[in-house]
């Protein structure tokens, strides 16, 4: 597409494939940054998926996630190779990319070992890059698509839109709802089991924006979790361990701003550097409360000899 004397401007034509009506617009590149830190644009869908693996699988699913390409969201390995590097069986890999296509997050393209991500749960780029990408996965499924056409000014490289989009004004008018998700989330999500991303899930959804906090009791998360209150202890315990979250105070929760954020990119250092300061403190204390136990089954076993 023609760039204008703005290094981040491009000229993009949307046409009517039915009435020949065309409309010329001046695009604002963004690019896909979070200061220094590249992110994935997530939907909420995306996190309530991940539920449906169990902890094999999700192991499977983050290294897919990991490895994806985000320039075209396409994945690119075999089976028995994937197997070899996790370590685990190929009948596991194979269940996770079946469970994949099923819960529509992969569409297969004509080379069995590309997959491509579908870029409505996660993507890098502005809508134009989002629109195309999601025109392409359409495609690869035999779905239907709208009339709008883009393209560059000189007609290359046409492109018709999802049926999302069937006029430049809704392409115009799309909200700019997301969850901005950096590449470490991929490795939270590694061996969770699913219950364990049921009770993440919830966290993400009820978090506040405005500081990455979630506030409320453990009988809360297990009655919208639809699980014991022993089990989200469970999940939580696993969830601080991988570096996800961590308690302020009781009922308190921060979730790490360098793994999934929401809103203005400005607050993401300012909310790091309060969570690494509640992370510390919370390891400390439950460290001292692994000793302290350690130390009171070593006296009960001691009277028990005695």
């Amino acid at each position: 597409m023609k760039k204008t004397n703005k290094q981040n401007i491009e000229t993009i034509v949307l046409e009517n494939s039915k009435t020949g009506e065309t409309l010329e617009l001046q695009h604002e590149q963004h690019k896909a940054e979070y200061g220094a830190k590249h992110f994935w644009k997530a939907d909420k869908k995306f996190f309530e998926l991940l539920s449906a693996f169990s902890a094999a699988e999700s192991k499977v699913l983050a290294y897919i996630l990991q490895k994806t390409q985000p320039t075209k969201n396409e994945f690119i390995g075999a089976c028995k190779t994937i197997a070899r590097k996790l370590n685990c069986d190929v009948t596991t890999v194979r269940s996770t990319f079946k469970k994949m296509a099923e819960k529509d997050m992969l569409a297969k393209t004509d080379n069995e070992r590309i997959w491509m991500l579908n870029p409505r749960l996660l993507v890098k780029g502005d809508i134009i890059v989002q629109a195309q990408l999601m025109s392409k996965y359409d495609t690869l499924l035999k779905r239907p698509l709208s009339n709008l056409i883009i393209t560059d000014d000189e007609g290359n490289d046409p492109v018709f839109l999802p049926i999302e989009y069937p006029t430049p004004e809704s392409l115009g008018n799309v909200k700019s709802d997301f969850f901005r998700v950096f590449d470490s989330f991929f490795e939270t999500v590694s061996g969770l089991g699913g219950k364990e991303s049921e009770v993440l899930y919830f966290l993400v959804c009820a978090m506040q924006a405005s500081n990455n906090t979630y506030i409320g009791p453990m009988k809360e998360i297990a009655v919208n979790v639809n699980c014991s209150k022993a089990t989200v202890q469970r999940a939580m315990d696993t969830l601080a361990d991988k570096g996800f979250a961590a308690m302020e105070l009781d009922c308190v929760w921060r979730i790490n701003p360098s793994m999934v954020i929401k809103g203005n990119r400005r607050k993401e250092k300012v909310l790091t550097d309060a969570f690494l300061v509640v992370q510390k403190e919370y390891d400390e204390k439950r460290k001292s409360r692994k000793n302290g136990k350690k130390r009171e089954d070593a006296t009960g076993k001691d009277k028990a000899v005695a």
